[in-house]
């Protein structure tokens, strides 16, 4: 998969070009964020229509950075 960060109409349009497939089976999924938000996961685990245990993490980034390069705080500290 190849993640993109753009600012403009522009960018996102040489992005589209040039990406090596686009198609039915190789989509494109775009994601807007909101400047300076704060981004927060939950996670859960579920047994035969239960909810067995979960977790509520936050971002030290702000929304937009990729959670693979992201740093959580577990438990989250600043929700408010």
């Amino acid at each position: 998969a190849a993640m993109r960060v753009v600012n403009s109409n522009e960018e996102l349009d040489r992005f589209l070009k040039t990406a090596a497939v686009v198609s039915r089976d190789y989509p494109v999924v775009i994601s807007k964020y909101i400047s300076g938000a704060k981004e927060v996961e939950l996670d859960a685990i579920g047994r035969d229509g239960e909810l067995v245990n979960y977790a509520i993490a936050e971002h030290v980034e702000n929304a937009g950075v990729h959670s693979g390069d992201a740093s959580l705080l577990l438990p989250a500290q600043k929700l408010f």
